[in-house]
């Protein structure tokens, strides 16, 4: 299954458990194909790696979750698409899992989640897509 992550989501994985941290062991564990591009790995390497408070974690340990991410992910780049998201910094992740043929895209940014679904796209909070996703 192709699954795009907003940064959001992977972010809330670092810093403790829960959804997040649930669909990063899925990535990792091969249930789930994580879907990147260049825009959205670098967003997330830059605040990961800048930025409090992920500056309380060893620089090694976020490197090395950068890496396993990178590694586990497909690399697609977003096409623009003629469906809009309210704020344009979050335009690249519905294009990525449009372009992607994404089944979903997971994310806590309610600008996203106000289009629900986008073409086959499934826009889901974390916790919605462990749900609608857990093995019967």
């Amino acid at each position: 299954m192709n699954v795009v992550v907003d940064s959001n989501v992977l972010l809330a994985a670092t810093i403790g458990e829960g959804p997040p941290f649930d669909i990063v062991n899925r990535v990792f564990g091969g249930q789930i194909t994580l879907i990147l591009s260049r825009e959205t790995f670098g967003e997330l390497a830059d605040v990961l790696m800048t930025r409090a408070p992920f500056d309380g974690i060893a620089r090694e340990v976020r490197a090395a979750f950068l890496g396993h991410l990178a590694e586990h992910g497909r690399w697609v780049r977003p096409v623009p698409q003629p469906v809009k998201c309210r704020d344009a910094q979050d335009q690249v992740f519905l294009d990525l899992a449009v372009a992607a043929h994404a089944e979903y895209l997971v994310t806590g940014d309610d600008d996203l989640l106000a289009l629900s679904d986008v073409g086959d796209t499934r826009i889901r909070t974390p916790r919605q897509f462990l749900d609608e996703t857990r093995p019967q």
